[in-house]
């Protein structure tokens, strides 16, 4: 089972009143003529991590998100006239160790948007919202399939791990012969400049039978990079050793573009995957390119009990790096599961391991093993 979207089937309805957005915006579509319904839903996950090398130093600590990020929200559908419905979605993000919020302190960090949707035109959305990157391609990730937040890759450059763009107005088709795309755009909010800051995205997913294939690309100018990898880019030094592996400063670059290709099939009781992202970097004129292969496979022993496997490649430069993955995942009902996994990374010489989320190794290597709970609401 796909983890990353487990928790839409566990969602809680309750009726709430109409929800009042002007259909005068679409006057097309008519007035409303029935109470639509408000869902709350939520993840709450926490695990005992044990970390090889961070910094030198061999770390046990208690992790919170690490099999999903910590979550709660609403979200809500009113039915229109002529098939069309009214949607919004508000998705707040927190750490259950200390009950902090997550995103930069952001109320609803995760998700904000408001929109239209029909199944005959499609969906159109406005807020802050997922590229394609996250939407069409995280399903064939091992950081997804595992479950485990440290095997996404690094410095989750290639946007698997779930970032959000503000200002963003969001189109996607409706079902064609198995086929959905969709388009994106991200308005900067510079004045006097139309392109700082922005950003523009494209995707693709198709789905039949037991086939599934995504494709997604974005180009973000004045990308901020948050998250250390351990080496230095375009002489940038991109080492976070920083709470959460975090860099400081941050570092921008003057844009960078994203693309990668997804497929996944489903036999029997196994799940195979494999996924191939590109990032490039500009800065100054010049250039650099990451590349990422990844394959792996989930196997379901039981309805409870399943096992994942994977392994990565990404290549910069010179320096590249190899990664491991294995995990172990046994559902004690629908809404509640316990996971032990393992990530291993292993760079080239002269560069600094880091794993997603955590700061910088002092050698060229980092493992963490997580035992964790998570339940969904």
């Amino acid at each position: 089972m796909n983890t990353s979207y487990r928790w839409d089937g566990c969602l809680r309805a309750t009726t709430a009143k109409s929800l009042l957005i002007g259909a005068t915006l679409f006057g097309a579509i008519g007035g409303a003529y029935a109470q639509g319904t408000v869902q709350l839903y939520g993840i709450v996950d926490d695990a005992l991590t044990s970390v090889t090398n961070e910094g030198g130093s061999h770390i046990w600590s208690q992790t919170s998100g690490v099999g999903q990020s910590d979550r709660w929200g609403m979200r809500a559908v009113e039915p229109l006239d002529n098939g069309w419905q009214a949607i919004f979605r508000l998705e707040n993000g927190f750490t259950l160790n200390d009950g902090r919020l997550s995103q930069g302190g952001l109320e609803f960090g995760r998700q904000a948007f408001v929109g239209l949707t029909s199944d005959r035109f499609g969906t159109l959305t406005f807020g802050r919202q997922y590229d394609f990157m996250t939407t069409n391609l995280t399903q064939f990730a091992a950081g997804t399939l595992t479950p485990s937040v440290f095997a996404f890759h690094l410095g989750d450059l290639d946007r698997l791990g779930a970032e959000r763009l503000d200002n963003a107005v969001r189109y996607v088709t409706p079902g064609i012969g198995g086929f959905q795309f969709g388009a994106l755009y991200s308005f900067g909010g510079q004045p006097g400049n139309f392109v700082a800051d922005s950003a523009v995205a494209f995707g693709a997913t198709y789905a039949q039978g037991p086939l599934k294939a995504g494709a997604a690309y974005i180009g973000l100018h004045n990308f901020t990079a948050a998250f250390g990898i351990g080496t230095t880019v375009l002489g940038t030094p991109l080492v976070g050793t920083g709470a959460q592996g975090l860099l400081s400063p941050f570092q921008v670059f003057d844009k960078l573009t994203v693309s990668g290709v997804g497929v996944g099939y489903q036999w029997g009781p196994a799940f195979l995957h494999g996924l191939f992202t590109l990032v490039d970097f500009s800065q100054n004129g010049a250039s650099a390119s990451l590349r990422t292969a990844e394959g792996g496979v989930k196997y379901s022993l039981t309805y409870a009990l399943s096992l994942a496997g994977s392994y990565g490649y990404s290549k910069l430069g010179q320096a590249h790096w190899n990664q491991i993955v294995g995990g172990i995942d046994y559902s004690l009902s629908k809404r509640t599961d316990i996971y032990c996994n393992a990530v291993l990374l292993r760079a080239s010489s002269g560069v600094q391991a880091q794993l997603f989320s955590l700061p910088a190794s002092s050698s060229n290597s980092q493992t963490v093993v997580s035992i964790g709970m998570r339940h969904l609401f």
